[in-house]
């Protein structure tokens, strides 16, 4: 294979792959462990489910809540992106339809919640929510962590219904568990310890050992493994994989190197020949690179679909020829693809990625990898010769670093301070008027009961002193000694750093603004951090709409942002808070915020979305490029936002607040 100006490369054939399979037949025969997740789920409730990609984890979950269903109950799985929730939807109806369970496959996004709430004339999402939940019959509802938590924290209309008819459900599966870090991972633990007494069920092909023996701590733990066989039934096809080297820190971003991507996946096209579309899919890490890439693919073949976070759902096509995308097609959506080019800098991203190709026929693929990767891999792995998939995953495993889920953090103190937070976003409705020593005393206590007990240690003394009427007035007073005996400095606006939670999702600090995309003429929205990236224009009203884009779409709200594309260099957003220190966690604040934005109408909002928010100053990168983050504006430094700021202080060794 060609590889043009990429001088390092060698090739491998990766041999099949064969599971072990069961006795049982349901219509056809089931892998060994599926059978062994069907028999645990009579009587255990927490179960963890390792299986390659491709291997049937889907089947796995609906088997596991069957017979729920044949009782009428229902049952609920988490998938981390609506793209997957829509196509998991579809096989699982057919497989619902294949096995013979009478259930209702529902899908619940934001999106489809709306158009559920017009279809039906509802008022708000929540009637729509309470409607789908309170249907006759049993239900198999897809939804994602963020519709979850949403129910949890009673933020829709009609908060303490939803939330009772969310009790009745008998089981709820996770899926591609490996996606939850730092703060979603704590909101995970919050979620399996309310669900106790149900079935829960956790699946992904590239588990972290260190987060499963956390969740061990929740309570009577199963793991399945998928078995491997000589003669079983094959999940994995050969693949050819030729991996190639780029630069030592491995990112991609120039000209030159989108055209060398560009160059390798028109190569594989040519290679691969007739065949059902995607015939080629290239997967990068960047949005602004995978941009450069489809273009630069579109000079020489126009048949192109590019899958990034600003595509929008209704547009994102995988019946091209070539597909462009990011991590937003790295997992779970079911591709019969001939090729595969992609980049990898991390252990979960190579195995996550490498799954796209080979799952229904041989295949062929080109792994991207930084230098140092590539020449310890090349070390372990023999050049043209033939290796076992598990060999090639071991040799992975041994040459790059896994994306920290910063599980630990849970076991220690700076954990505490993100459980307060996440616990009393779910208890301050129940609390009335935020009356502080209330507030306190009910987060502390139900953050005892959702920790790991080597957390529950350091909550042990709180509640003896919530419950300790010698202290009475002067129990925040104690409180604060406590924390600070265990070295963890809490300051008295400890209220206000609980109350910054509710600003938090599942996926970090809620700061995302409406958009209005010009490529692809649709309404969307962006996160404040990708809006650094993009070339765009924020507009007032319909007459400044018409005056610098053109004809004004009919269902715009005021004021939008008007995403004209991708910056090839540069950042546009950056804060400087007027009084801070780095090294020291604070609550930034919209009158003490100073904003930079192309537009001045734009830093007022970008201002008060902040507003409250906990935040963290480092100078040089932030410790994890995943975390929620703005330029700082002067000097090379960064404003760390959210959870986020508490793992970035923790990994400094340093927490003061």
């Amino acid at each position: 294979m060609s590889l043009f100006k990429f001088s390092n490369f060698f090739s491998v054939k990766v041999d099949s792959l064969a599971i072990e399979y069961g006795n049982k037949e349901i219509g056809f025969r089931l892998y060994e462990y599926q059978e062994r997740v069907l028999e645990l789920s009579t009587g255990k409730r927490l179960i963890a489910i390792d299986a390659p990609t491709g291997a049937g984890k889907t089947l796995a979950l609906l088997l596991a809540f069957k017979h729920f269903f044949e009782d009428d109950r229902n049952a609920m799985i988490l998938y981390p992106t609506k793209a997957l929730i829509e196509d998991q939807q579809a096989s699982l109806s057919k497989l619902v339809e294949k096995i013979g369970i009478d259930v209702d496959v529902v899908s619940v996004d934001s999106d489809r919640l709306h158009e559920y709430m017009l279809a039906k004339g509802f008022k708000t999402h929540g009637e729509a929510l309470y409607d789908i939940l309170s249907s006759v019959g049993p239900k198999l509802v897809l939804t994602n962590p963020d519709i979850l938590y949403y129910i949890l924290r009673m933020e829709f209309k009609k908060g303490r219904p939803i939330f009772r008819e969310l009790a009745t459900f008998a089981g709820i599966g996770i899926d591609e568990l490996h996606l939850y870090w730092g703060a979603s991972l704590q909101i995970l633990f919050t979620f399996l310890n309310l669900m106790k007494g149900k079935l829960r069920l956790l699946s992904t092909a590239t588990h972290d050992y260190l987060l499963l023996s956390l969740l061990s701590h929740i309570g009577g733990l199963a793991k399945v493994k998928a078995r491997k066989a000589r003669e079983g039934a094959k999940v994995r096809h050969e693949v050819e994989l030729t991996f190639a080297s780029i630069k030592s820190d491995g990112v991609l971003y120039k000209d030159e190197e989108a055209e060398k991507i560009a160059n390798t996946t028109l190569t594989m096209l040519d290679r691969v020949g007739e065949g059902s579309n995607p015939r080629v899919v290239c997967i990068v890490n960047s949005l602004v690179f995978s941009e450069k890439v489809a273009e630069k693919i579109r000079e020489r073949e126009k048949d192109v679909s590019l899958i990034n976070s600003l595509t929008p759902r209704g547009i994102r096509s995988t019946n091209s020829k070539i597909v462009v995308g990011t991590s937003a097609i790295e997992v779970g959506i079911d591709f019969d693809t001939q090729a595969l080019v992609f980049e990898a800098t991390n252990t979960a991203s190579f195995i996550q990625r490498l799954g796209r190709v080979g799952r229904k026929r041989s295949g062929i693929a080109v792994a991207f990898t930084p230098y140092d990767n590539f020449r310890e891999l090349k070390a372990k792995i023999p050049e043209g010769g033939k290796i076992s998939y598990t060999e090639l995953e071991n040799a992975v495993k041994h040459s790059f670093a896994q994306n920290p889920s910063y599980a630990e953090v849970a076991e220690n103190v700076y954990g505490a301070l993100i459980q307060a937070g996440i616990t009393y976003t779910l208890v301050r409705r129940l609390i009335g008027k935020d009356k502080l020593l209330r507030v306190l005393t009910e987060v502390f206590k139900c953050s005892s009961r959702i920790l790991p007990p080597s957390l529950t240690e350091v909550h042990k003394e709180l509640i003896e002193v919530f419950n300790n009427r010698v202290y009475e007035k002067e129990v925040f007073e104690k409180l604060l000694e406590i924390i600070d005996a265990n070295e963890f400095n809490l300051p008295k606006r400890l209220l206000g750093i609980l109350r910054s939670f509710m600003k938090i999702g599942v996926r970090g600090v809620y700061s995302s603004l409406p958009a209005y995309i010009l490529k692809y003429k649709t309404l969307g929205s962006i996160d404040i951090g990708d809006l650094g990236k993009v070339d765009f224009e924020y507009i007032s009203n319909e007459e400044e709409f018409i005056e610098k884009i053109g004809l004004s779409p009919l269902d715009i709200e005021y004021p939008i942002i008007v995403i004209r594309g991708v910056l090839e260099k540069g950042y546009r957003i950056a804060i400087r808070p007027r009084n801070f220190k780095p090294g020291k966690i604070f609550l930034l604040s919209k009158e003490n915020l100073y904003v930079n934005a192309p537009d001045p109408r734009l830093q007022d909002k970008i201002a008060k979305l902040l507003d409250g928010v906990i935040a963290y100053v480092i100078y040089g990168k932030p410790a994890d490029w995943r975390f929620s983050a703005l330029k700082l504006i002067g000097g090379e430094g960064w404003v760390i936002l959210g959870p986020d700021a508490i793992i970035q202080a923790w990994l400094d060794e340093s927490i003061d607040i």
